[in-house]
């Protein structure tokens, strides 16, 4: 998740000469002497920007929200850098290897090569959205290649919005994008109309505004013709996602997939109320442990009664697992009769391999929640690998599909 957003601050992150050229990229030559400068010293830059015209200071308050975003972790570089190979952009590649910073590399993406950043700042986004509530995965869907001409495109449009107008009385109107991101994901994002509401909002010369707009609101699909799963981003319940998967899948996969099977779900958690639950690991991926940080429990029958252990950050592998023991009576409650419905874990990586970071810390929720899917690409595909082998992420691995039709 991006930090707040601090205007001096972000102008503090990136070089002088970024700035400069930012704010020149969007004709806008500022009256500062930037010679003369110290690389912290944003004072004049931030009153210049501020008494530029309303339309013009608000371009630039845009652009530095996504920077600010895309520089929040190491998951934006590498974006980035995914995004410029994919695209066979060598010299975007090297370019940003001369700048260490984030914000930096974000700003120079912006400046020099718009296409990759129109992407990114859209891959961002829905890695945020993965944290919330509406974020839900399927994985019982059939593992294709799926139909993305225009064609194929604009029928999905046009039933989106069918769906959600005869449902909702809104998305008369649906704009859907395809892109494919570097790690083979194929990502939809879908934007309809909203209700017509009437916004209050101050003028350029400080006096209130009601303004009538209808806004779009926006749906969100990544589908992974390997592993044939669904993640989808919706509002509104299953009465709105599983028609909304349904429809998806008839158009661009045509495939009738029908209700979930129940014995489908993405995530398996209850093996981990063993302690000796197996997560071995491959010593050529660089990993020192694994530990499991949090187990939140159900009983069964009594789905809204929940216990949540917590370990202690420093203790050992298995503290958990002790206090599991320690403070759960284990004849009024059995594991026979516990489910896990929530698990963090931790991986510590070695020294060995730079593009790992030094830890990974992530939750899973049954039955379809992940906090993964926004960390960085390989540590991320790492941890993949073994839900997939250890049976906690029950989507299988599949051939590769056909070309897209």
């Amino acid at each position: 998740m991006a930090k707040s957003f601090d205007p001096k601050y972000i102008l503090r992150q990136i070089s002088n000469q970024l700035l400069r050229d930012l704010f020149e990229s969007h004709k806008q030559e500022l009256d500062v002497p930037w010679d003369d400068l110290n690389e912290t010293e944003v004072d004049p830059i931030y009153k210049e920007w501020q008494d530029l015209r309303e339309a013009d200071c608000r371009a630039i308050e845009i652009v530095l929200h996504e920077v600010n975003e895309m520089a929040s972790g190491d998951g934006g570089k590498k974006a980035i850098l995914e995004e410029a190979q994919r695209q066979g952009n060598k010299q975007l590649v090297a370019d940003l290897e001369g700048y260490d910073s984030r914000h930096d590399c974000a700003v120079w993406n912006y400046i020099h090569a718009s296409k990759v950043w129109e992407l990114t700042v859209r891959f961002a986004r829905a890695d945020s959205l993965s944290h919330g509530r509406y974020w839900i995965k399927r994985c019982d869907i059939p593992a294709k290649a799926p139909k993305t001409r225009p064609a194929k495109i604009r029928e999905l449009e046009t039933a989106f919005a069918a769906f959600i107008y005869e449902t909702q009385t809104r998305g008369r109107h649906c704009q859907i994008e395809h892109y494919r991101r570097a790690s083979g994901a194929d990502y939809f994002f879908a934007y309809l109309d909203d209700y017509a509401d009437t916004y209050v909002t101050l003028d350029e010369k400080g006096a209130f505004d009601r303004r009538p707009e209808r806004r779009a609101f926006e749906v969100v699909l990544v589908y992974d013709r390997i592993h044939g799963t669904l993640e989808m981003y919706a509002r509104g319940g299953k009465k709105v996602y599983v028609p909304l998967q349904e429809i998806f899948c008839r158009v661009i996969l045509g495939e009738e997939i029908g209700p979930e099977n129940r014995n489908s779900h993405p995530y398996e958690l209850n093996g981990l109320l063993n302690r000796d639950f197996q997560l071995a690991t491959d010593p050529a991926d660089g990993i020192e442990d694994v530990r499991v940080r949090k187990l939140r429990l159900s009983l069964k029958g009594k789905p809204k009664r929940r216990i949540t252990l917590e370990a202690d950050p420093d203790g050992e592998v298995d503290d958990v697992y002790d206090m599991l023991e320690h403070y759960l009576n284990q004849r009024r409650l059995p594991a026979a009769i516990l489910n896990v419905t929530q698990v963090a874990l931790r991986f510590s990586f070695d020294d060995s391999d730079d593009e790992l970071p030094s830890s990974l810390s992530f939750e899973l929720s049954y039955p379809n929640s992940s906090k993964l899917k926004s960390k960085p690409q390989k540590a991320r595909e790492l941890a993949e690998k073994y839900l997939r082998e250890w049976g906690l992420d029950r989507a299988t691995i599949r051939e590769d599909a056909e070309s897209p039709a």
